[in-house]
């Protein structure tokens, strides 16, 4: 049998394109949420990874080693996911550029941010054998905050964020049609009137 040559095939990641990949996901997780309740663990776990990549790639600077730690043996291992949105919000980290401008959460998308990370993604991500329930009226108020603090970290921050037109033009419209879309549902409009 002839030997074929086969050329490699690459799949390529950088920060940014790894969290616009999240960010693609949660948006069409959101809208098949709207028929699929199970679609919302992984509306959480899209939107925990695109928050937490737009995070490091807001605070890194010029410089990757300023979001990483060393262990004892110099194994390099990113920083967690509250020293990322810290570092977010921290003027000396953020203020680097003329243009740059420093993460301000409300108090909504502070709560919104706890709730997504360790009521709902901690506890997908490591599954304790049991039954859980979740009541999913909260979802789109988190989803929607969120996604605010992604837009503002992908966008909106003035840092060495590196997306061409295209990316910054879908981080936007995933954005804006996530929201529109969450803003409309029946479980959005039901937790509205249930606040009161």
């Amino acid at each position: 049998m002839a030997k074929v040559s086969v050329r490699a095939k690459w799949l390529r990641f950088t920060e940014e394109t790894n969290a616009l990949d999240f960010l693609d996901k949660a948006a069409r997780f959101i809208v098949e949420a709207q028929v699929d309740r199970k679609a919302w663990k992984w509306v959480v776990l899209c939107l925990q990874g695109a928050l937490y990549g737009f995070a490091v790639c807001a605070c890194r600077g010029t410089n990757y080693e300023d979001v990483v730690v060393r262990n004892k043996k110099g194994e390099e291992k990113l920083i967690s996911f509250d020293k990322a949105l810290e570092m977010c919000q921290n003027p000396s980290v953020m203020g680097t550029l003329f243009t740059s401008r420093v993460l301000d959460l409300s108090k909504s998308q502070k709560d919104s941010i706890r709730r997504l990370k360790k009521e709902l993604r901690n506890n997908f991500e490591h599954y304790i054998p049991r039954g859980w329930s979740i009541e999913i009226h909260g979802m789109p108020k988190i989803a929607i905050d969120v996604l605010d603090v992604v837009r503002f970290l992908a966008v909106e921050t003035g840092t060495y964020i590196h997306l061409n037109q295209a990316q910054m033009k879908k981080v936007k419209s995933h954005v804006y049609q996530s929201k529109r879309l969450l803003k409309k549902s029946r479980l959005y409009h039901e937790a509205q009137l249930a606040a009161g």
